[in-house]
């Protein structure tokens, strides 16, 4: 039997214990201390607070989307020999840099996760130190012992944490410190390597159009695109910074991150429009949340971004209160990348890829949502709409670089301005056409 204690930031006593036996079978249970607190809150939708353990499956799916997969972990697998569906193995060598507030740790182990002070706990970076980290992640080179990201964040791409400092300086946590970064720095994919500044473009238009978004700002280092995003489970106030804890719509739901698609899925467990609806339901507003999560679907068919799988969804979870829904990320076209898979990451109605939906598969949808059916199609039409103008008003002013992304909008405007029978007048654009080389077509 192996036991791990598990951890939330600024709680003196861990929150519940996570063990597994001889055969891996892998179980978590709350600590009597989490239940008498005034502060306490579930970890997970799938994990709500109960006395009686939870079982293998649901545990591990929650546990094992904390995760991270980067070169650490391979590390950890390869050194130690272990297999990657050894969750409680895996974790307690790298469960102190789980991302979020959540750490897992020996049970002979301090907790490591603090908050920060801005003015004490960063060791500052100077502009020749960030330029080389930029380019080491860039080259794929290792970083320097003193330079390991303190708080590795789940996902293939070449990232590191950082924490935004008085003076537009940066920095990391001190050795020991367990303070939190305040930033994501992402290097964009060598393939796509205008990345950055498109990932920058659509957050921004998503904004201007009144969503709710991870702020993200575009820039460049040595000649290197870069991505430098504002962590939305963080909270500064003054000199100090919190972690708040979040978690993903795949934890919430207890699915693995393998299921964050629902192609990948089997009915019953996976990711659709049923189980979005009921992450939606457990929300602090749920009428509205639901509303957002439809406009949100209508945006990222307009842009292009049918990669908003389950992982890309989260919850923030606050003491006191039900959970709410994290501002939107990775807004990222990738219909305008050739090669991109086409599939919706969940189904719009009966529909598997954009340009198959109708009007019925939208009101299928907006009904299987929770949105009463007796107002499905009015809210629909409304939110349509509504959506459609604001973004036929702010594409007008497209630079020229972005031209390509205005003609996919202009071809998915058209698709629903007929389905949903809106009667706007849209631009004319040229044609959607991906080529080789992504959607930097100039």
């Amino acid at each position: 039997m192996r036991s791990l204690n598990v951890w939330v930031e600024a709680f003196s006593e861990p929150v519940g214990l996570l063990n597994s036996d001889e055969n891996g079978v892998i179980q978590f249970s709350y600590a009597p201390a989490w239940f008498q607190s005034a502060a306490n809150f579930p970890l997970s939708l799938s994990l709500p607070l109960r006395e009686d353990p939870f079982g293998d499956s649901i545990s591990r799916a929650f546990f094992s989307n904390l995760l991270q997969e980067n070169d650490q972990l391979e590390r950890v697998i390869a050194r130690e020999g272990l297999d990657r569906g050894d969750i409680v193995g895996l974790l307690a060598h790298v469960g102190a840099d789980c991302s979020g507030s959540v750490s897992v740790l020996p049970d002979d182990h301090p907790p490591i996760k603090r908050p920060g002070s801005l003015g004490q706990d960063y060791d500052v970076l100077s502009e020749e130190d960030f330029a080389d980290l930029v380019m080491r992640l860039a080259q794929g080179r290792p970083l320097p012992a003193e330079m390991r990201d303190p708080s590795p964040v789940a996902g293939f791409r070449r990232k590191i944490s950082l924490a935004a400092l008085p003076g537009d300086r940066f920095g990391l946590p001190k050795v020991g410190s367990g303070a939190p970064t305040t930033h994501i720095l992402k290097i964009p994919d060598p393939n796509h390597r205008h990345e950055a500044r498109h990932e920058e473009f659509v957050t921004a238009l998503a904004q201007q159009a009144g969503f709710n978004v991870g702020a993200c700002v575009a820039g460049e280092v040595e000649g290197q695109e870069v991505l430098l995003i504002t962590r939305y489970d963080r909270w500064v106030e003054e000199d100090r910074v919190y972690r708040v804890h979040q978690e993903d719509f795949a934890q919430a739901l207890g699915l693995p991150a393998d299921l964050k698609y629902e192609r990948r899925g089997r009915e019953g467990r996976r990711f659709d429009t049923e189980a979005i609806a009921r992450v939606l339901d457990a929300t602090d507003r749920p009428a509205l949340a639901r509303e957002q999560f439809l406009r949100l679907t209508l945006f990222n068919l307009l842009v292009g971004n049918n990669d908003n799988h389950a992982k890309n969804h989260a919850l923030l979870h606050v003491p006191g209160q039900a959970p709410v829904l994290a501002p939107f990320y990775d807004l990222v076209p990738v219909q305008m990348v050739a090669g991109f898979r086409e599939d919706l990451a969940f189904r719009i109605g009966n529909a598997q890829l954009p340009h198959e939906i109708t009007a019925a598969d939208l009101e299928i949808f907006s009904v299987a949502l929770g949105i009463p059916a007796a107002g499905a199609r009015r809210i629909l039409v409304s939110t349509a709409r509504e959506l459609l103008e604001t973004i036929e008003g702010l594409s007008a002013n497209f630079s020229q670089e972005m031209r390509p992304l205005d003609n996919l909008i202009g071809e998915v405007a058209t698709l629903l301005n007929a389905e949903l029978g809106l009667d706007l007048a849209l631009r004319e654009r040229d044609a959607h056409v991906v080529r080789g080389g992504g959607w930097n077509l100039s």
